[in-house]
């Protein structure tokens, strides 16, 4: 038996918070519920992007994939960081260690930032649905 692969979204991949629909990208996967990892969240283009590490807390959601492949391929194409996208990519794909409410946690797979922070605007709340309920 494989072990259970799990993603966990932070922007634009989240559940509407109007009909909590799930992205068409995680079809494949089940919500677990909101979570959180260790890192800072910064508003890029009309989308978000996080870096991993430090005190802060970047919020989203906790999804376990059906079919991690099939999943993590078409993510890697959306975020453009397949083989076939040119080198520096926008995005990496990295296993961190995600937190649930309850304390418990869990490695998933998520997409974090791979270019230069300084000249952008973060988001010190690091919930990218809240920044745009209030920015909009």
């Amino acid at each position: 038996m494989t072990e259970p692969q799990y993603l966990f979204v932070y922007g634009t991949l989240r559940r509407s918070r109007q009909n909590q629909i799930q992205h068409p990208f995680l079809a494949d996967c089940d919500y677990i519920g909101d979570a959180f990892i260790h890192g800072e969240l910064y508003e890029i283009d009309a989308y978000p992007g996080a870096i991993a590490g430090g005190t802060k807390l970047v919020k989203g959601e906790l999804y376990l994939m059906q079919n991690s492949e099939h999943t993590l391929s078409a993510l890697d194409i959306y975020e453009e960081c397949a083989s076939d996208f040119p080198q520096p990519h926008e995005y990496i794909r990295r296993e961190l260690q995600v937190s649930l409410p309850d304390g418990q946690s869990v490695l998933a797979w998520t997409y974090l930032y791979n270019r230069p922070v300084n000249e952008l605007m973060r988001i010190h709340s690091g919930d990218y649905l809240n920044y745009l309920q209030e920015h909009t």
